[in-house]
C-alpha cells in the first residue's frame, strides 16, 4: 500500500482506510503526471454517509496548470426536500368581478366611525387594521382564487435519467475530446 518513493508508511494509512474514514477507489487513471513520473488516483475525504454515495469518479486531462494534477469529477446522488405548498392564496384576478369588489369595499369602509380621531399610535393600528379586513373581505367575495396550485415540479425517473446521460456524456467529451461525443451531447440538449 503506498508508493516506496513518496509514501513509506503506507501501512498507516491502510488502517485509517479500514476504519471508513477514507475511500481508496481502485482505477487506472493518473491523476498526477510531472516529468516523466506519474501517480494513480488521489484520495478522496469525505464523512459518512456522504463517502458511500460517491460513484462515477473520473480523471480528465489537466487544464493548463503547471502543478501536474488532474481534476476528478464524480456523481453524488442528492436530491432537494420538497417545499411545502404556499399558504398564500393565488388569486385570478382576470376572472374579477370589479363592480362587486367596489361596491362591497365602499360598503365596508362606510362601518367606519367618521368621528373616531387618528392621534395615537394604537388609533393608527386600529384604521390599519379595519382597512386591511375591509379589502380582504371584498376580495374574498368579489376576486376567485386560482385554479393552479404553487407546487413543485417533480421529474420523471426518465428525465433524471437523461440529465444524468446528459452529464455523463458531457464530462467523457471533455476527458477524450473525441467529436462523436461532443455530438452525443449536444443530442441530448
Amino acid at each position: 500500500m503506498g508508493s516506496r518513493r513518496t509514501n513509506a508508511r503506507g501501512r498507516q494509512l491502510q488502517e485509517i482506510i479500514n476504519e471508513g474514514y477514507i475511500n481508496c477507489i481502485d482505477d487506472v487513471s493518473t491523476t498526477f503526471e510531472k516529468n516523466d513520473y506519474e501517480e494513480k488516483l488521489d484520495w478522496i475525504l469525505a464523512s459518512q454517509p456522504l463517502l458511500s454515495l460517491i460513484s462515477n469518479v473520473e480523471t480528465h486531462p489537466t487544464i493548463g496548470t503547471l502543478c501536474g494534477h488532474k481534476p476528478l469529477t464524480f456523481d453524488i446522488p442528492i436530491g432537494t426536500e420538497p417545499k411545502p405548498p404556499s399558504p398564500r392564496l393565488s388569486l385570478n384576478f382576470k376572472a374579477a368581478n370589479w363592480p362587486k369588489y367596489r361596491s362591497k369595499l365602499n360598503e365596508q369602509l362606510m362601518l367606519w366611525n367618521k368621528n373616531h380621531l387618528i392621534n395615537s399610535a394604537l388609533a393608527i393600528e386600529e384604521y390599519t387594521s379595519f382597512i386591511t379586513n375591509s379589502i380582504t373581505s371584498a376580495t374574498q367575495e368579489a376576486i376567485p382564487t386560482s385554479k393552479q396550485l404553487n407546487t413543485n415540479i417533480k421529474l420523471s425517473e426518465a428525465t433524471k435519467h437523461l440529465i444524468q446521460l446528459k452529464h455523463k456524456t458531457y464530462r467523457k467529451w471533455k476527458k477524450t475530446g473525441e467529436d462523436s461525443e461532443k455530438q452525443q451531447y449536444y443530442k441530448y440538449k
